[in-house]
């Protein structure tokens, strides 16, 4: 991004300070500040990849290359059960007009899956409280994700319109310098930060929807789940460390112990 910009700069820097912004040199330097932005949020993409890749090395992400096969809907009781609950739910919680449920979950753009190894496993009441968690969690506080995402929103722009006062002020080897010693370091603690803080907001909003629906009964299902040692939660379990830390979403040990701790 550095060297495209001292590129497109051309006869508009003069000793690395950038020209004052006339009808025939503002083009240019709102290209070099769209080069930036692009050239930020590159680079977070970039962090979050390679933070995948570990944790798809270290086993604690599945992932499987090619295509994936769209989940196939089955027929049955239970199923046709599970679709009439849903579609009352839908009307009681008053959730946003997705479109119509159907065996796969919603039409698109929304699609509501639940997990097949839970089949037979659950009897009608614990289905309609599982549901009814679901469709509680389609509807986030507002004030809720404000207060924790807010301050880390608002400073990444700060970040980013930062450094162009700083970029008027000393020139391009400023920014570069800006670039490299304070936004990079500066962004990249600001994305463990928001990591590390994601799982509590999850879990607080967890904790609000028990308040909602009632906490023994969510817990008990919550419980009974965990009892039946499914391999994807027991696969949650076993991150440790940084891993663990850093991981947005709780595993169910977590979830329990959130509730239970209320």
């Amino acid at each position: 991004m550095i060297t495209i910009a001292y590129l497109n700069a051309g006869p508009y820097v003069q000793n690395g300070m950038p020209a004052p912004c006339f009808p025939q040199t503002c083009p240019t330097l709102g290209y070099l500040v769209i080069i930036g932005l692009a050239g930020l949020f590159v680079a977070l993409w970039g962090a979050v990849q390679t933070f995948l890749g570990f944790l798809i090395r270290e086993g604690a992400v599945e992932y499987k290359p090619g295509p994936i096969e769209p989940p196939k809907p089955s027929s049955g009781p239970e199923d046709e059960n599970v679709l009439s609950t849903a579609r009352d739910l839908q009307r009681q919680v008053k959730l946003p007009k997705f479109g119509e449920i159907t065996g796969l979950g919603f039409r698109k753009p929304v699609v509501l899956l639940l997990y097949a190894d839970l089949r037979g496993r659950l009897d009608a009441e614990e289905r309609k409280i599982l549901l009814t968690y679901y469709f509680l969690a389609l509807k986030p506080r507002l004030r809720l994700l404000l207060r924790t995402l807010g301050p880390y929103i608002a400073a990444f722009l700060l970040i980013v319109f930062g450094g162009i006062p700083i970029t008027l002020q000393y020139g391009i080897q400023g920014g570069r310098l800006y670039g490299q010693f304070v936004a990079a370091p500066a962004a990249i603690i600001i994305l463990i930060l928001l990591l590390a803080n994601a799982k509590g907001l999850i879990l607080r909003h967890d904790t609000y929807i028990a308040g909602l629906m009632g906490q023994r009964p969510l817990l008990d299902v919550f419980k009974k789940i965990d009892s039946l040692q499914l391999p994807r939660i027991e696969n949650a379990k076993r991150r440790q460390g940084w891993t663990l830390r850093l991981w947005p979403m709780p595993n169910m040990t977590e979830r329990i112990r959130n509730l239970t701790d209320r």
